[in-house]
């Protein structure tokens, strides 16, 4: 099912180009087209298998990064990514993703030479679905609830990866109605989105009930607030995302390790490092007849 995606690395690695002034990590860093070409540009020398361009801020409102992003209209996401799309596709000949919820955005990047759509909603659109069933793109669904807060009920979860994981089956299924083929379906947990500390951690922990479901999975753990809350329990020092690089290498050898198929970072080369390394332990599991592990 999964040897005709993007490489045919274990794992991949799918480079975030935020072409926004207001994303939690990067905005502001890429929001001219010669900026966020030069950014796409190095992100494919650092070893990228996929560019995942994205015009509209999906910041979640809650402590980690405050009020959120700001509205976007569909005319100010078209401005903003088409002509990046455009020179990847023509002049890196890279794969592209277009990480939105409209269709009509997709629908211009998928002309422009977008190969996958990265829905952050998880289906809830109708018209996204039938855009990539006529188009024959790859799909990401990504788990989400509402705007993505971290309040009140939005982020309460009897069991989370129960949860996590059967709302990202029936929204497989929808996409599945929709006449997706399934080898064109990929699955995100969301890291973060609608999800405390805690909960992002569990997800990560029991990933494989995830991959169980047979479809390949992207995790996007790339600087996020659950990697500084896990180095504040353990040494009580506040980290900002530019500071999570070791926790960010650490996530992404834990999803190779438990069976993501691709991840989504800031940080390509160091993320590659990371993988090589993990890639390497897993393929040396057996050591003196006993099986090796971390």
């Amino acid at each position: 099912m999964v040897a005709s995606r993007t490489s045919e690395r274990a794992c991949q690695v799918w480079g975030v180009l935020n072409v926004t002034p207001d994303s939690f990590s990067d905005g502001g860093q890429a929001v001219t087209p010669d900026d966020a070409f030069a950014k796409a540009r190095r992100l494919v020398g650092e070893g990228a298998d996929v560019i995942d361009v994205g015009g509209a801020s999906s910041r979640p409102p809650g402590a980690a990064y405050g009020a959120g992003a700001a509205a976007v209209s569909v005319a100010e996401e078209l401005r903003r990514v088409l002509p990046v799309v455009q020179r990847i596709h023509r002049e890196l000949g890279a794969r592209v993703s277009i990480d939105t919820v409209h269709a009509e955005v997709a629908q211009a990047a998928i002309e422009a030479g977008a190969s996958i759509v990265n829905d952050v909603s998880g289906a809830t659109t109708d018209a996204l679905l039938q855009l990539v069933a006529r188009t024959g793109t790859e799909l990401v669904l990504m788990h989400n609830r509402g705007d993505g807060s971290v309040h009140g009920n939005n982020a309460a979860y009897t069991d989370v990866v129960l949860e996590v994981v059967t709302a990202l089956e029936h929204a497989a299924a929808r996409a599945k109605a929709a006449g997706i083929a399934v080898q064109r379906l990929w699955l995100d947990p969301g890291l973060g989105f609608a999800k405390r500390a805690e909960d992002s951690i569990a997800l990560l922990a029991q990933l494989p009930r995830l991959t169980a479901l047979g479809f390949p999975v992207l995790v996007g753990p790339s600087r996020k607030a659950f990697i500084a809350a896990a180095e504040r329990a353990a040494t009580g020092k506040e980290s900002t995302p530019a500071e999570r690089l070791g926790g960010t290498c650490a996530a992404v050898t834990c999803c190779a390790l438990l069976g993501a198929r691709a991840v989504r970072v800031h940080d390509v080369r160091a993320s590659r490092q990371a993988l090589a390394l993990a890639e390497a332990v897993a393929n040396a599991r057996h050591i003196g007849g006993q099986e090796a592990f971390c």
